[in-house]
């Protein structure tokens, strides 16, 4: 009976095990390999408002979710329920530190167009392209399937989502557009579909029948997908989650990728694990700078020489004094000529949008001792500037009293103020004007501005030779004349 009972226990547990491989061998078996690499693992980005948005309104307090807004994001806020029109694409300025609530203030570079209701949330979203990696073990069979699984909702949503990829108008008939495999021939049958979150390909030739081989498919690329994997012309489709970890720790979301024979029958079968994390924002100052020189110019110097530019006309002094950076004399005046002296105006800066040169004087060209002045250049002098830019200069001819400035160079104005246009001459077309001030007015003329970058002080922009002309008749009261000039150099930052 013993010996009985022993066979019979030795023949239950021989069943047992041939149970057990049985049971093994109908199961699905795993890949060699899998992974996903996206293109961005930035989350996207939607915090609901805390009150009202206006037209108009150019920013808005959010409820600080962990939702990350950065600058040029483009931001959207969907209607609601039918009651208000949706605003697309307001680019986002800046957003503030965590707030009293918690919140945070979003700052927009425009203004939204339409108002909007306490709760509605402003959406970044993020779409990336998924690059899928499959090493096979089992053959798949010409006609088969690849089956690929995004944690997302079964809707097809356009808008992010806190539990998965949204598919953002991913379907079975745009496809095409969307997933591309290497080799062609792993995705390239007709019964390409999406069926709630789940993405099934049909191949057209068998894949791994002679050992493993590595497959890649691109969801989000619009063409090819190379031998390596990578994706020629990428359009990404899929769109990130929300942030649902703390900050600096990364969600982390499954991607249930399979395989099937002809009939649907699972055949190998594995999750690639993929993470989302907040991107980095790196900060960095460039402090605004502005260095303004002045300089003498000896009387024998061609103005072009000591400008290191070509615009002033190869013109040297007529006064025979050497001029400094605080004082300019013109010599002897009389009614044969017109003296001239120069001084050499420096700007550098980084100013992102250039800078401008202003100058104003303290008054005519007088004679203290008896109150006799030269006649301004410029016309209508007789009150000083009335407005910036104003009066307008005009020519100085030898015999007849006049006094002014007139500047050449890369930067100097030639409509507002027209000073006859930057490489004319003191004796061929060169305008001249005494700007200055009558009464507590605070005008001034604009010798030089540059609006297009940055300025180096070199041959293209930044030097500019101021010239000062004058000449008498021969009836002019004898004596000392003087004013001061003023420059005030400004940068745009």
């Amino acid at each position: 009976m013993t010996k009985l009972l022993g066979k019979l226990s030795l023949a239950v547990l021989f069943l047992l095990y041939i149970g057990f491989f049985s049971a093994q061998k109908a199961q699905a078996a795993s890949f060699v390999a899998v992974s996903d690499t996206i293109s961005t693992s930035r989350p996207s980005a939607a915090a609901p408002i805390t009150a009202n948005i206006n037209a108009n309104d150019i920013s808005t307090t959010v409820i600080d979710n962990g939702s990350i807004y950065l600058a040029s994001d483009s931001a959207q806020i969907y209607a609601d329920n039918g009651m208000e029109t949706g605003d697309f694409g307001v680019n986002v300025a800046s957003m503030s530190a965590q707030l009293a609530g918690p919140t945070r203030n979003i700052y927009f570079t425009a203004k939204w167009l339409h108002s909007h209701h306490l709760g509605n949330a402003v959406v970044v979203n993020i779409t990336a392209t998924h690059t899928i990696k499959i090493t096979t073990n089992d053959p798949i069979v010409s006609g088969g399937h690849i089956l690929i699984t995004f944690p997302a909702a079964s809707s097809n949503i356009a808008s992010p989502s806190a539990s998965g990829f949204s598919l953002n108008g991913l379907t079975s008939a745009n496809m095409a557009t969307f997933v591309q495999c290497n080799p062609t021939t792993a995705c390239g049958g007709g019964g390409q579909s999406i069926s709630g979150s789940t993405i099934t390909l049909t191949t057209t030739a068998a894949q791994g029948a002679s050992g493993q081989q590595v497959i890649y498919i691109a969801v989000g690329c619009q063409t090819a997908v190379s031998a390596a994997g990578v994706c020629t012309a990428p359009n990404p489709i899929l769109i990130n989650p929300t942030k649902l970890a703390t900050a600096g720790t990364s969600d982390q979301w499954k991607i249930l990728i399979q395989s099937s024979d002809t009939g649907g029958i699972i055949q190998d079968s594995s999750k690639a694990l993929i993470a989302t994390i907040e991107s980095v924002q790196v900060q960095a100052l460039v402090e605004p700078s502005l260095n303004f020189t002045i300089a003498g110019l000896a009387n024998a110097t061609n103005y072009n020489d000591g400008s290191t530019t070509t615009q002033c006309g190869s013109e040297t002094s007529k006064s025979g004094i050497d001029s400094t950076a605080t004082t300019v004399n013109l010599g002897i005046l009389n009614n044969a000529r017109i003296n001239t002296a120069a001084q050499k105006l420096t700007v550098t800066t980084n100013g992102s949008t250039g800078y401008s040169i202003t100058a104003t004087s303290s008054g005519h060209l007088l004679n203290p001792v008896n109150g006799v002045f030269i006649t301004d250049a410029n016309l209508g002098s007789a009150t000083g500037l009335s407005a910036n830019d104003t009066p307008i200069p005009a020519a100085i001819t030898a015999a007849t009293p006049a006094f002014g400035i007139s500047p050449c160079g890369a930067d100097v104005p030639t409509t507002t103020p027209n000073w006859g246009g930057t490489g004319q001459t003191t004796s061929v077309g060169a305008l001249f004007s005494n700007p200055w001030n009558s009464g507590n007015k605070a005008y001034y003329a604009t010798i030089a501005t540059e609006s297009s970058g940055p300025s180096n002080g070199d041959s293209t922009h930044g030097i500019t030779i101021v010239r000062y002309g004058a000449t008498v008749k021969g009836t002019t009261p004898a004596g000392i004349y003087s004013t001061v000039f003023t420059y005030v150099a400004s940068a745009s930052f």
